[in-house]
This record gives structure tokens, C-alpha cells and sequence, in this order.
């Protein structure tokens, strides 16, 4: 069965580099560049999103506002977190606060990211 995975990054390039990391694996990759887009993806009903993965900064409204959206209107699916700016104690508190599955850091290592998504998937957190 195929997992939808929503990525959500302002980055053009960011997306691609993580479609193709998960490219042959059982997930079917969406992508939005801003929580706008995100949300649209959410709210079609023809799809249902397995797990996102969501930057942390963004121009407008920011990552953390993002998760904070998406717990509220759909507290089921899972959330990871992605960021270039690496901050152990930052992603503790964020984590704990936000209730994410997992934190990773850019560019995140091919076996990390499935590992991540794939627990996710399954409704388990990685880090906590």
C-alpha cells in the first residue's frame, strides 16, 4: 500500500532532493511551497496524506505555526520536522511542545529520512 508523504518547504530544491530520496520506496510524494498549498492538499478529499514533512522557517507564516495548524485540524497525521538550523535543545522543546514524530536537520542522510517517514507512517515517534 502506498503512504502519501506531503512535503512542505519553501525550497524548490530541498523538495526535489527529498522526493528523490524517496523515490523508489512505497511512498507517493505530494509537494507544497507554502502552508497555503499545504493546507489545499490537506483539505482534498480524494487524497489522504499518510505524514508531513515540514521546514521549520519559511517566509509568511513559519513551521511551527504550520504544525500548530495542522495538529489542530488534522490531529492524526503525523508531522516531522526539517530544518537547516541544527539546535539539539530547540528541537527538544519544539518537540515536546508540537508533539512531532521526529527532527531532522538539512541535508538529512537518504536511510534517515526513510527510516523517519516510514515510522511515521506507522504511527511511531523516532526521537522522544
Amino acid at each position: 500500500m502506498k503512504h502519501h508523504v506531503l512535503i512542505l518547504d519553501d525550497e524548490a530544491d530541498v523538495r526535489t532532493a527529498i522526493r528523490l530520496q524517496l523515490k523508489d520506496t512505497r511512498f507517493e510524494i505530494l509537494e507544497a511551497e507554502n502552508v497555503q498549498q499545504a493546507i489545499g492538499l490537506l483539505g482534498d478529499n480524494a487524497i489522504s496524506i499518510d505524514v508531513i514533512i515540514c521546514d521549520v522557517r519559511m517566509p509568511g507564516i513559519s513551521g511551527v505555526e504550520a504544525v500548530t495548524t495542522f495538529q489542530r485540524e488534522y490531529p492524526t497525521t503525523p508531522v516531522i520536522i526539517l530544518t537547516g538550523f541544527p539546535d539539539v535543545a530547540l528541537a527538544v522543546d519544539f518537540m515536546k511542545k508540537n508533539d512531532v514524530v521526529d527532527y531532522l536537520t538539512k541535508p538529512v542522510e537518504k536511510d534517515k529520512l526513510i527510516a523517519a517517514v516510514e515510522q511515521a507512517a506507522q504511527g511511531r515517534k523516532l526521537f522522544g
